[in-house]
């Protein structure tokens, strides 16, 4: 469960990459180099690296057709979550972008250390539209780079967002390969790898991930409803190791951590302005924990995943877990206010666990890009977990608003 630029930004952000969707002329008219643009029938990235996808236009109602014109085999099954009796994830078919339905991305947050002792919290995304609903012959790619400085303090983020013909998938069950002037991202079977950089080249990454856990299926093997709003496919790879290198003023350090790696798609994933909570946490004793909220207009959904260190992961029901906000920030940008703190309760664990963030300002106004605003930031998390002591980190999104 998950989600944005304006031609003003605040505090050190940088306003770069955006192609289309309502982009301001200066933003627009930015040198090839920082774009990725379709050169012949390959998907050229900024670095000139061809990318693996071919470019495949499509004529409406014609998708088996026109895929078959290009050359190149189709992407998961496009009518699937519609014919299917019991919708599921199916791995590895599923982590290659799809090619019908409503939004999908794949998303990573978590916190990273330098060898030189700093700390550093990582958010990169990339959205995808596989069908605009006015250009059936088009898509539309968005992604998101955010890092937070702990030991400064700071929080920075940076988008990118195209308009373009449909591709189609060299191969399925091949993982996903994919570049955006802003954050590639290229993996499989839980061996990935991140490439980001802000537009002006600052806090360059280089990570490569490999999945601790295994790949967690929420909701009933990995399709979960959502009440009134829908449903949609998601799964989860909540322990990945990284190592590489991020690139901070004239420096390169060498950093490791770990990430959490979110895979989510379907047809009812096609409203940017819903409002919605998320919380992944990250404890110290091994265990990981999931929690999403849908408040408000559509009637409050609630619901979570426990996936304890030593046993399997189960479903929680809004009946399992309270949230209560401890403190909130209000964005002098937007006007809109966050929450910041939370103490969260699992009675049937014993658990109580206080989330603060580390930097509250950390609204990302991605209304160019993704149409919405958000609040993601890195957390500290405490507490206790029966009569031990739990120590972790976590990372909060509230999309759409907050308190």
């Amino acid at each position: 469960g998950r989600r944005g630029p304006g031609s003003t930004v605040r505090r050190s952000v940088k306003a770069g990459h955006f192609i289309g969707f309502g982009s301001n002329r200066e933003n627009v008219e930015q040198s090839h180099e920082q774009r990725m643009w379709v050169s012949g029938n390959q998907l050229t990235a900024p670095d000139g690296r061809m990318g693996s996808m071919s470019v495949c236009p499509r004529s409406p109602g014609l998708a088996t057709l026109a895929l078959l014109v290009c050359g190149c085999l189709p992407c998961p099954d496009p009518f699937y979550e519609f014919s299917a009796a019991k919708p599921q994830v199916r791995l590895p078919l599923d982590e290659a972008p799809h090619c019908f339905g409503g939004g999908e991305w794949w998303y990573y947050t978590g916190r990273l250390t330098a060898d030189t002792g700093q700390e550093f919290g990582i958010e990169t995304v990339i959205f995808h539209v596989p069908q605009l609903p006015i250009l059936l012959v088009t898509e539309a790619w968005a992604a998101h780079y955010a890092v937070t400085d702990v030991d400064g303090g700071q929080f920075y983020y940076d988008q990118a967002a195209s308009i373009g013909p449909q591709w189609c998938s060299t191969g399925l069950g091949t993982g996903f390969d994919l570049g955006t002037p802003l954050v590639s991202m290229r993996g499989g079977n839980g061996q990935d790898s991140i490439e980001a950089a802000f537009a002006d080249g600052r806090y360059a990454l280089h990570l490569a991930l490999t999945d601790a856990r295994g790949p967690v299926l929420h909701g009933d093997d990995g399709y979960v409803p959502y009440g009134a709003g829908g449903a949609s496919f998601y799964y989860s790879r909540p322990r990945m190791d990284a190592n590489g290198t991020l690139c901070v003023g004239d420096m390169t350090l060498n950093v490791s951590g770990q990430m959490w790696f979110d895979r989510q798609w379907g047809r009812d994933l096609d409203n940017p302005l819903q409002r919605w909570d998320w919380y992944s946490i990250r404890l110290d004793n091994g265990s990981d924990i999931m929690l999403f909220v849908f408040p408000g207009d559509v009637g409050q959904v609630a619901f979570g995943t426990l996936m304890p260190a030593s046993s399997p992961a189960s479903w929680i029901s809004a009946a399992d877990f309270r949230i209560t906000p401890s403190a909130v920030w209000v964005s002098p940008a937007t006007g809109t206010e966050y929450e910041v703190g939370w103490q969260i309760e699992l009675p049937g664990q014993q658990m109580v666990l206080a989330l603060t963030a580390v930097v509250e300002e950390a609204e990302l106004d991605a209304r160019a890009t993704t149409q919405n605003t958000y609040w993601e930031g890195l957390c500290t998390v405490v507490g206790q977990s029966g009569d031990q002591a739990v120590t972790g980190y976590a990372y909060v999104e509230q999309a759409n608003g907050g308190a």
